[in-house]
């Protein structure tokens, strides 16, 4: 992971309370990892995000996730359960705090989280056009969107599906990890398809199903583990996001992520 000067300059200050050569530090542990990590699971980091308001303004939304996820795996080891969301919003405990916390454990799936959340920070959107009998026709896509993404599949050359593929499994695990009390509401299906509920369950398969056909691809966009594990763990990975979310991230989430309004709309 790459961090901003002001990440440095927060984590250094926060960390290092006994020196005062604050620069000479941040030199020292720039670009290696070997000496930020420990750094990072200071639990002072979590503790001065959550007291001072104005933390967050001076850190980047990588820094706020990668402390936060870790501070959702310190919390586990005192805990014996997590939180399953029901497709009414009701929190259930599920006795799997265990599993989730080992999973927070690898940290090339904690990386990929991170990066996940931060992808969602600023989404995109565009307007493709294409010609058939009917002639030229047009379509918004979001990459926000679950159907739109599945639909662009079709439309892309197949060397271009992976990161695609990748995608749809992120829309899927961070709308059911993050925005939990919306993944069941109505969203629009594009064309011939009416106004169905996704469920969370949906959300779900289809999360597992293309990490799966990331990983099988020839050059994936992201280890290949990554995308077998979060197919195999897929709910575990939504459990980590939910604790994640309700305990930490529901006073930020309007600041850092656009809320779904309405569930998904396809243009």
């Amino acid at each position: 992971m790459r961090w901003t000067e002001s990440d440095l300059r927060f984590i250094v200050e926060t960390v290092a309370t006994r020196r005062r050569d604050h620069d000479h530090i941040i030199a020292l542990v720039r670009d290696k990892d070997d000496l930020l990590e420990p750094m990072l699971d200071d639990p002072r980091l979590a503790e001065r995000l959550l007291s001072e308001q104005e933390a967050f303004l001076r850190v980047s939304p990588r820094l706020m996730f990668a402390v936060l996820l870790r501070r959702v795996r310190r919390d586990l080891q005192q805990r014996g359960f997590v939180l399953e969301v029901d497709e009414r919003g009701k929190r259930l405990p599920v006795f799997q705090a265990g599993d989730v916390r080992a999973l927070l454990e690898e940290p090339t799936t904690r990386d990929y989280l991170v990066e996940m959340l931060c992808s969602f920070v600023r989404t995109n959107t565009a307007v493709l056009y294409w010609r058939d009998a009917r002639g030229w026709r047009k379509r918004k896509i979001s990459d926000i969107n679950l159907d739109d993404m599945v639909a662009l599949c079709h439309w892309v050359e197949p060397e271009f599906r992976g990161r695609i593929y990748k995608r749809i499994g992120d829309i899927a695990l961070f709308l059911t990890g993050i925005y939990p009390d919306h993944a069941g509401v109505l969203v629009h299906r594009p064309r011939t398809f009416t106004r169905a509920e996704r469920t969370i369950a949906d959300y779900e398969r289809d999360g597992k199903r293309f990490y799966a056909l990331a990983a099988r691809q020839p050059e994936p966009p992201w280890t290949t583990a990554v995308f077998e594990q979060l197919a195999e763990r897929f709910t575990l990975a939504r459990h980590a996001l939910n604790t994640l979310s309700d305990t930490y991230l529901k006073p930020l989430r309007s600041h850092y992520f656009a809320p779904p309004a309405g569930g998904e709309t396809a243009g």
